[in-house]
């Protein structure tokens, strides 16, 4: 068992009023009295709980009210097993260190570590980015240091540019960096997984200041998803079967709006109303429910949906 799960169990016993016996916690925790001895003193000195040796109740209590370790408690262990799970991971952190695999063991015992063997996370369509590149990203970011790198683009056209990292973003499963680039001496949007090498270099900063905090948040909202930037309209779509019952407990926009009806069966049927920056994105999510979504509203964004459907149609007539 680890410290950090004994210290737990002895802030809890005293803040539920039951008090801290040594015997008790060298039990339940398989260690010697003099462990938790240790323990009861690192309370005391590193983290300053006003632990005391009550004579009367024989068992350590608090002599005055203290709270800074009621919010962890053993949330925290949970949290830190979710933790190993997403950092074994790699897509999700891509800069591997066993170091910090080692840390976390330390600080969960095998009972707890339990947790993340049966944790996983399975996203679809998560795009890898080498750990070279991932980890020359993260010192710019660190350093300030521009980047000399060999990007392709959509065409598949290789070009060097000179970029200051600002920003590393996960969106959709694909790994951006937002940078200041040199050739438009503003920021842009570079996909990860098309930078073919990267090198630190020392950059003139009259044309790769970094950017603040500010301007790099506006530019992710400006850029991000179906519900950032200004809204190009309003989508308004049904869903029934399965998809209704998952959109029933999605959150596709923070302004979104739900109406639920029935059909004459008695299904649920659910109608989504948000306001859309980019239709292209919604129009994925639309056709990824096929026959259990129907696009609605507007008529512009109706047509395109209806002509995606034909142009499937038109393919699976084809090969026939």
């Amino acid at each position: 068992m680890s410290q950090t799960e004994r210290i737990f169990y002895i802030d809890r016993e005293i803040r539920e009023g039951r008090g801290a016996k040594i015997a008790d916690a060298a039990g339940r925790f398989e260690v010697s009295e003099r462990q938790i001895k240790r323990d009861i003193e690192y309370m005391r000195d590193r983290l300053g709980a006003p632990i005391e040796w009550s004579a009367r109740d024989r068992r350590y209590i608090y002599c005055e009210p203290w709270e800074s370790l009621a919010a962890a408690d053993e949330k925290s262990l949970f949290a830190i097993s979710f933790l190993k799970s997403i950092i074994a991971e790699y897509a999700y952190v891509p800069v591997l260190s066993n170091d910090l695999i080692a840390f976390l063991n330390q600080k969960i015992s095998h009972r707890y570590s339990r947790i993340a063997d049966r944790v996983s996370y399975e996203l679809p369509d998560i795009e890898k980015i080498g750990g070279t590149i991932a980890y020359t990203l993260c010192q710019s970011l660190l350093n300030q240091l521009a980047l000399r790198i060999e990007y392709l683009d959509a065409k598949g056209e290789k070009s060097q540019r000179t970029i200051l990292p600002a920003h590393l973003l996960n969106y959709g499963g694909k790994w951006y960096c937002i940078a200041q680039d040199s050739k438009s001496a503003s920021l842009r949007t570079f996909l990860v997984s098309r930078i073919e090498s990267a090198q630190e270099i020392l950059a003139p900063s009259n044309y790769l200041a970094p950017p603040s905090e500010e301007e790099i948040q506006q530019y992710i909202s400006s850029s991000y998803g179906i519900f950032k930037g200004s809204p190009i309209g309003k989508a308004t779509l049904r869903f029934t079967g399965g998809a209704a019952r998952a959109v029933r407990q999605q959150e596709w926009h923070r302004d979104q709006t739900i109406l639920e009806t029935q059909a004459e069966s008695g299904a649920l049927v659910i109608e989504l109303s948000l306001p859309v920056h980019d239709w292209t994105e919604i129009l994925g999510r639309a056709l990824r429910c096929g026959a259990h979504c129907e696009v609605l509203a507007p008529a512009e964004f109706r047509d395109r949906w209806s002509a995606e459907i034909r142009r499937m149609a038109e393919l699976t007539q084809s090969a026939l």
